[in-house]
């Protein structure tokens, strides 16, 4: 159940508009790196460890589209089928 919760906050983080809580927390902890890009440090929030924990699993089941590529995690996307 946790983990679905946590799931949904990594969408939020991952799409355009994710709210204002999203934006918050992208301002605090991606600043200008992707999700893939960003890791938990000592001094993070219980919240925000719990959302690098979830992180792993999250990738492994979302694709995204490319866009702008901006966000693309060449090596580690899901690109076509597995």
């Amino acid at each position: 159940k946790n983990k679905f919760l946590m799931s949904k906050w990594m969408y939020r983080l991952s799409v355009e508009n994710g709210g204002m809580w999203a934006q918050i927390l992208r301002s605090k902890f991606l600043q200008s790196k992707t999700l893939a890009q960003v890791t938990a440090r000592p001094n993070d929030s219980p919240f925000w460890k719990g959302l690098m924990r979830t992180k792993d699993l999250f990738f492994r089941r979302v694709k995204f589209f490319v866009g702008n590529g901006m966000t693309t995690r060449f090596w580690e996307d899901t690109w076509l089928e597995e």
